[in-house]
């Protein structure tokens, strides 16, 4: 087995949290700018966009958390200092910017630390990279036990027509 299909979930929130590829930790992989990013890690070819519908909502999640918390920590610190006599006008207003500065400030990371998440439960497949892509960053071939419980789960959320919808 390849020394990267073993990436730790740490190891692959690092990566993330330096805006690299957690898989590779290829620099910047995704991104061309703050808001503009790649279709494919630009190192080893990973698809960012993994081919599941709905992919960016877990970034989008992980952009919301983040953002309530850090609106939650103001607002309990606020209150925390200032008991019994705190303004709750002024607190709104700073509580109403950092809740529209953070999605800003933490897009791209969203972006990275939800792929990692994404990586660690799902692990690439060999098709999810370019067909040149350095055999020493491709996931190692997946033994028949684990390949088997892989499509059992696809096939498990797969609907008849094939589309992958969610079964009611």
């Amino acid at each position: 087995m390849s020394t990267l299909t073993r990436l730790t979930f740490p190891r692959l929130v690092a990566r993330a949290l330096l805006r690299r590829c957690p898989w590779c930790a290829g620099k910047k992989a995704w991104f061309r700018s703050w808001f503009r990013r790649y279709d494919r890690c630009r190192t080893c070819g990973l698809r960012w966009n993994r081919g599941q519908d709905g992919f960016e909502l877990g970034a989008m999640t992980v952009a919301v958390v983040i953002t309530g918390g850090s609106v939650m920590l103001f607002l309990s610190i606020s209150i925390a200092v200032s008991y019994p006599d705190f303004e709750v006008v002024p607190m709104a207003l700073i509580g109403a910017v950092i809740a529209l500065v953070m999605p800003v400030l933490t897009y791209p990371f969203t972006q990275t630390l939800w792929s990692a998440f994404d990586l660690r439960v799902h692990p690439p497949t060999r098709d999810e990279f370019l067909p040149d892509t350095p055999v020493e960053l491709l996931p190692a071939a997946l033994t028949e036990a684990e390949e088997a419980r892989a499509v059992k789960a696809t096939d498990m959320w797969a609907s008849p027509s094939g589309q992958g919808e969610n079964p009611s």
